[in-house]
Formats: C-alpha cells, structure tokens, sequence
C-alpha cells in the first residue's frame, strides 16, 4: 500500500483532477480517513492540455504554484483521464475466447475513434451474460490516445511531481463512492452513479462489487447552463452564475418566479438526460439479469438535492445527491461537493 512506504500517520498520494480548466486536487492521511488539503483552482480556457496555449511548460508552472500554495505534501499525485480523454464501451466476447487480450483489441479496433495503433488500451471483465442460446464474456475497454497521456506525463513532471497512476475517471468515481459503503452486504448491492461533470456525465452500474456498466453522456453542466440562457435571453456566463448563486442560498432568499423560469428551462434536457439512463438501466436488467437499484446516486458539479428530486421524478427511482466526503473527518466546509467525487476516488487509489 501507498501509505505503508509513508507510515501509517503520513499521507496519501494527491489526487488530481483537471477538467474544461478547473483544478482539483484533494490529500488524504496515511489511512484514508481524515482529509488532509484540498484545493480548488479555476484557470482560463486558455490553458487546457492539448492547446497550443496550454503547453506542458505553462501548465506545469501553474500546477507547481498551486501545489507550493495548497500546501501539500509529497511529490505524488494520481491524475485522471477525464470524457475528453477516453473511449468507454461495453464488449462482447465469445465464452470460449482464449486471448481475450487479443480479441479485445480486435473488437475495439474497429471502434475506436482514433488509429489502435496510437492508443492505449485497458478493459475489465464486466461479466457473463447470455446471448440468444449462448453465453458471452462482456468486458469494459478503455482506450486513450499515447499523445494525450504523453503530454499529462510531461505537465506533471515540469511541475516537479511524480505521477503514481494515470487513471480512468469512471474507476476513480466507482472508487469514492465504493469507499463509503463499510458493510460487506451493502458492498455487493447494486449501485448506480450519475456524475454530471463541466463536460460530460458518467453513468456507472455495479453488482456485487464488480463494475458491470460504463457509459459517457453527451450531457453536462454547460448544456444546462446552455439551456437557461436561451430561455432567459442570458449569456451563458450570467446564465451559470443565476443557477449556482441560487443554489447557495437559503430558500426563503430565492425568487419563486426566476426558481420556475430555470425549472421550466431544464425540462428538454433533463427528459432526454433520464431518457438515456432508462435506457441503460434496461440494458443491465436484460443482459446481465439483475434488478434495477434500489436508488442512484448523483454526483459531480450538478449533485444538489432539486436536480435529484427532478430526476427521481422521471425515473421513478430514488435519487439521493452524492457527497464524497462523507466517510472522512476534517471534510471541507465547501459547497458544491459533488464535484470533488473524482479527485477524492484518485486520492483514495493505493497501488496493488
């Protein structure tokens, strides 16, 4: 384990999660039990990887300046590969498969929306699930360009850190929330994850402990926004900050007509949002013969108890917002924390 080389009462590795140029990085102790430094950074559009503008040297002398200003310790993060970075699928195999290695990348090459030869690819077993008359190995790849985690690499090491572990978002959601559950009988229940982030949604449903189903959205906190400032005749800028100024305030402080107006504005894209999630909830019961969860659980930038009644609303299932400092002492005092799921899942990852 990671914090079996830093002692017991040290600390974790720092997970780090930067998306549309928002940083966040959250440190744990040395027993995943206490948070120990937490930070959150808004950078311009202008220095997003993979621009010309955000090139590994400008992006690593701002991360180096707020590692220096967060105060945290070590040199070691764990660094997510966020919706931009990756290709999820669900795969179907032949039960009778030897080279599952092999036959992943056949299947997943013809797939992919880059060249195999320039990617890296993962999968993990999902499961055995019956096909017609057969029985088939389903398995979740994940692929991800070798020049997008080449230049990861290269912003992390010109900030002076050492990157323990490029990790897929959906693993380190699954790990957050799979933390919180202290019971063995409510480990193996069936859970369902909504994580609405600034550029797209995971949907994540396992059983008995095990992933079974992966899926990236086309939806994200932008899109609502989007959809308010049409509505409203807003930018989009006035639109966001409308919607999450009014989620800070006490209720009795909030103005009951501007509360419909954003209602109203969020319907479209709610209804095609829960459209899609029905659908995969139905692919899971029918291909891998288990029942639809009990409650799902959102979370990311959008996890707040309105948008989860709205949801429950549609899907006629319970739906409870997420909160992924839960199990920790010494939890910020931070709104929105939701959106902090990823980082905290990369801060509890230990090596195996």
């Amino acid at each position: 384990m990671a914090w079996g080389i830093l002692g017991q009462n040290g600390y974790s590795v720092a997970g780090l999660h930067f998306e549309d140029g928002t940083l966040r990085i959250v440190q744990l102790d040395g027993r995943r039990r206490k948070v120990l430094r937490v930070m959150e950074r808004r950078w311009s559009g202008q220095v997003v990887p993979g621009q010309k503008e955000g090139s590994p040297e400008k992006l690593g002398r701002l991360l180096r300046q707020a590692w220096r200003q967060g105060g945290f310790l070590g040199r070691q993060v764990t660094v997510a590969l966020g919706n931009g970075d990756l290709f999820v699928q669900n795969l179907r195999l032949p039960q009778d498969t030897a080279d599952i290695d092999g036959a992943v990348c056949n299947e997943a090459g013809s797939r992919l929306p880059f060249p195999l030869d320039e990617a890296e690819l993962r999968y993990l077993p999902a499961g055995t699930i019956r096909q017609g008359d057969s029985l088939r190995h389903e398995v979740i790849v994940f692929a991800c360009r070798r020049q997008v985690i080449a230049e990861k690499l290269a912003w992390i090491e010109e900030a002076g850190l050492c990157c323990r572990a490029l990790e897929a978002a959906p693993a380190a959601l699954f790990r957050c929330y799979q933390a919180q559950l202290r019971r063995e009988s409510d480990r193996r229940e069936m859970i369902a994850l909504v994580s609405i982030q600034q550029t797209g949604t995971i949907f994540l449903v396992s059983d008995r402990g095990q992933p079974n189903f992966i899926k990236h959205i086309d939806f994200s906190s932008r899109q609502l926004d989007e959809a308010v400032a049409r509505y409203l005749g807003l930018s989009v800028e006035d639109a966001a900050g409308l919607r999450h100024h009014r989620g800070d305030r006490r209720e009795e402080g909030r103005d009951p007509e501007v509360d419909r107006a954003i209602a109203e504005a969020l319907e479209a894209p709610l209804d095609s949002l829960c459209h899609e999630l029905i659908m995969c909830l139905r692919y899971c019961s029918v291909s891998f013969r288990i029942s639809p969860p009990r409650e799902v659980i959102l979370s990311g930038v959008e996890s707040n108890p309105e948008l989860a009644q709205a949801l429950a609303q549609r899907l006629n299932i319970r739906v409870r917002a997420g909160d992924p400092f839960l199990p920790f002492e010494n939890a910020p005092a931070t709104s929105h924390k939701g959106a902090w799921d990823i980082a905290v899942g990369l801060a509890l990852w230990e090596e195996s």
